[in-house]
């Protein structure tokens, strides 16, 4: 009999054994009373003995889910047997054999030094194999497998836990090819949202240090870059864009993040899957990452690539250990990992207040606490800053003062800061977001309080995560999307396991999905609508062609949308004649393709303009086109010029049935963002422009609806704080979806439909001026602020060529010359 057979046989019978599951369920509960400062008893020294040794069995074994009993075994004794030396040979071994390389430096940081040949031998081969090829670094077993499957595949799609650590694989895995290319090629990442570019471009920045490479994220590639390769960073929109110009350096490789969002169901989905069907249309090596997916081959087929060279990782490097805190019934529910006989545990609790619970388990680390809403996310963070003092910071101070005079003085955030509060959503503008996840990740900002933007893939774990709702926007929180937001509790290398409450109060509706949650079961397989056709997907995107209602009359509106850009879509890759999975499903599906074909094509909007408008339904582009007289854009940007653009759109893509009611479906509030939408591209800085906004609300009695209810309306005054702010959310929203991205793509429509296209006006609304200068350099990576500062105090410092691009920028003078520190920072980050 081999070794190896000896450890299986081992394995299947520990895992069989209800005395391990005695004791895991002992360690859980245990682990649950101190938490909540209730009575336990602790292990005896035999039960503490057999536990470990049942956790270095399981270490041992192929399957990952004996791997993560092994794992949840360690981390739970962790706090109450760190200083036994039994449990620290026992954890050290495990965590070598795991090679879980982050954990183990925790458990050394920690105290652990125990001293023992075997385990070093181990290790020391361990590190051997698993070092990074270029840095000094090592991979834990699981990114080492897939780090090699990568390096040996022209495509891969694979699938981990938020904990993974998917961006330091990737960044090895771009630094590996560089090496190996011999930096001849361009690389670009994908992902969801201009919240997670920021993020990403400054973990590349830290990482990749060579200088034939340029990081950048706008489309529109600098004049003084140009004889660089470079490594894209884009959003879906970008990358079409990117696309759109023939001109443009080739991509080598692509890296899909957050892949799930290619099938979503939301509105930006379609986009995601136009984005890379794209790409794979121009031979791009893509490989997809996705978290908890249980199938991550789908995004291959998606693209209609082999499925084999997928993987399904299992292993865990951090747990989680969860509650259920209802503050209705006064109980807690502990939940109680791998028991399948019992998996929770219910005792009565008395509740103090929510904020002072959240302050007695954050207790010195860090909480993040997840709000569905915006009003909700600013509302609960200021709740807790009623009880905690101001830190004795002066980084947090020198923010709170930045965000007083670049967004408003009364602005709720800048108090917040002082006392080691934060708030996160997508529309922050992204400096301050960025200086928010700095100081969070350094530990100054202990509570931060966020929407949904933890779902696309920002990287901001911390020890304890409070989730207060169980939905999204209105609709439930999927098995998924509960599951890569838990993930976000426990920082790798920080600590051993994480710490996820869900709270139920008194006032919010629940709709008792939380057991299903919590259970944490095997999760379903995701589906793609374009794969699987089903609530008569093909019959619908039929129907949008043929100018047909929806199948299901209570369709929801955002659904609506999302078949139209897919019928869209369908059109481009038809009359581009671009073989896909759409196009052979729509085929196959809905009976009248033939025929839908035909009048497809009859229609005269060119493939280039359908490439970039696949978010506007084609029988508008049609009409536009074929009118005798357009509407005649002059490089005049007063809030009557924006106001009859505004309507003009708003008449010719009948926004009244396309848009929301909300927003630019509202006839009403047009002249809101004629004014917001003039001082934007007249360069005006943001406490500026949001000066502007409260003054035309004020003036104008306009009324705000509170927290966006119908039902609760009030005349806005700029006396009332609560107003203030609301103002202040409601325009940073404004900026970033109503016109950098809905407005904008409008214009670039009309514009391409009607000749006029000069490139300008897009770009803009995208940049947010009509300086050619400031739009240079944000181009080149500043922020906006700091573009129209370096363009004020330092013009002297910036060589142009005939076209009015950039070709040369005194760094030197720049940093002697009387900028802000923030300007400083940025010139020494992009160009030193």
């Amino acid at each position: 009999m081999t070794s190896q057979t000896i450890i299986q046989e081992l394995n299947n019978r520990a895992i069989s054994d209800d005395y391990l599951y005695e004791l895991l369920k002992k360690i859980q509960i245990n682990y649950g009373f101190k938490i909540f400062e209730k009575k336990y008893e602790m292990l005896t020294e035999r039960e503490l003995f057999d536990i470990l040794r049942f956790s270095d069995i399981l270490s041992r074994s192929e399957d990952s889910l004996n791997r993560n009993i092994s794992l949840k075994i360690i981390s739970v004794l962790f706090d109450d047997y760190c200083d036994d030396e039994i449990y620290q040979l026992f954890s050290k071994n495990v965590l070598v054999k795991l090679g879980n390389f982050p954990s183990l430096r925790f458990l050394e940081a920690s105290g652990n030094q125990i001293d023992n040949e075997e385990i070093e031998l181990d290790k020391i081969i361990k590190q051997v194999f698993q070092k990074t090829t270029i840095s000094e670094q090592y991979f834990t077993d699981s990114q080492f497998e897939t780090f090699n499957k990568i390096t040996n595949a022209n495509h891969f799609s694979f699938s981990a836990g938020t904990s993974f650590g998917k961006s330091f694989l990737f960044t090895e895995y771009i630094k590996w090819l560089i090496e190996e290319k011999n930096a001849s090629e361009n690389i670009a990442f994908l992902v969801p949202t201009r919240a997670l570019i920021s993020q990403v471009v400054s973990d590349l920045s830290e990482s990749i240090h060579n200088s034939k490479y340029k990081i950048i994220s706008n489309p529109d590639i600098p004049a003084i870059f140009r004889n660089q390769k470079f490594i894209f960073v884009f959003t879906p929109e970008r990358l079409i864009s990117y696309f759109s110009e023939a001109s443009n350096p080739n991509i080598s490789t692509m890296i899909i993040d957050e892949a799930h969002n290619t099938i979503a169901d939301d509105e930006r989905s379609p986009m995601f899957y136009h984005a890379i069907t794209l790409a794979d249309q121009k031979s791009i090596n893509m490989y997809f990452a996705a978290p908890n997916v249980p199938n991550p081959e789908i995004f291959l087929e998606l693209v209609g690539n082999s499925v084999e060279e997928s993987k399904r990782v299992l292993d865990l490097n951090v747990v989680q250990n969860k509650f259920f805190l209802d503050f209705k019934k006064n109980k807690i529910r502990i939940y109680l990992d791998f028991i399948e006989n019992k998996s929770t545990e219910e005792i009565p609790f008395a509740f103090p207040k929510f904020e002072d619970f959240l302050l007695k388990m954050t207790n010195g680390s860090q909480s993040l606490i997840y709000c569905n809403s915006i009003h909700d996310t600013v509302e609960k963070a200021r709740l807790i800053s009623y009880i905690l003092p101001e830190r004795a910071s002066e980084e947090l101070n020198d923010l709170s003062d930045h965000i007083r005079e670049t967004v408003h003085s009364n602005y709720y955030l800048a108090e917040l800061i002082k006392r080691g509060i934060g708030f996160h959503f997508g529309a922050l503008p992204q400096e301050i977001r960025e200086k928010i996840e700095e100081q969070f990740k350094i530990g100054n900002i202990q509570y931060l309080f966020t929407t949904s933007t933890l779902l696309q893939g920002v990287n901001l774990p911390a020890k304890n995560l409070f989730i207060l709702s169980d939905k999204i926007g209105l609709s439930n929180m999927s098995e998924l999307n509960f599951r890569n937001l838990a993930g976000r509790a426990g920082r790798l290398s920080k600590e051993l396991y994480g710490n996820i409450f869900v709270v139920k109060f008194d006032d919010k509706k629940w709709n008792d999905n939380t057991q299903r949650l919590l259970d944490y079961k095997e999760l379903p397989d995701i589906e793609s609508k374009i794969l699987s056709g089903k609530k008569n997907f093909y019959k619908n995107v039929g129907n949008v062609i043929d100018d047909e209602s929806m199948t299901n009359k209570s369709m929801p509106e955002w659904e609506k949308r999302q078949v139209a850009d897919y019928a869209t879509i369908l059109t481009y890759q038809q009359e581009k004649n671009i073989p896909s999975q759409l196009i052979e499903k729509f085929s196959q599906k809905n009976p009248n393709a033939k025929s839908l074909f035909k009048k497809i094509s009859e229609y005269e909007v060119t493939e280039d303009i359908l490439m970039l408008s696949t978010t506007i339904k084609l029988k508008y582009q049609e009409e536009i086109l074929n009118e005798s007289d357009s509407f005649i854009f002059e490089l005049e940007f007063d809030h009557e010029t924006c106001l009859k653009i505004l309507l003009m759109l708003f008449k010719k893509y009948r926004w009244d049935i396309e848009e929301d009611k909300r927003g630019l479906g509202n006839i009403n509030k047009l002249s809101y963002y004629a004014v917001l939408m003039t001082e934007w591209i007249e360069s005006k800085p943001l406490n500026l422009i949001i000066q502007s906004s409260i003054r035309f609300m004020d003036r104008n009695d306009i009324e705000l609806s509170i927290n966006h209810d119908p039902k609760n309306r009030e005349i806005f005054s700029r006396s009332n704080p609560s107003h203030v702010n609301q103002v202040i959310n409601d325009l940073l929203k404004d900026i970033e979806n109503i016109l950098r991205f809905k407005v904008k793509n409008y214009i670039m429509n009309y514009l391409k439909l009607t000749d006029q296209d000069d490139g300008e006006w897009q770009k803009y609304l995208e940049y947010g001026t009509n300086n050619q200068t400031i739009i240079e350099l944000q181009k080149i990576g500043f922020e906006r602020q700091v573009a129209i500062e370096l363009e004020e105090r330092s013009k002297e410092d910036f060589s142009f060529n005939s076209k009015g691009e950039i070709v040369e920028i005194n760094s030197d003078g720049l940093l002697l010359s009387p900028i802000s520190v923030e300007a400083k920072k940025q010139i020494e980050m992009l160009l030193l």
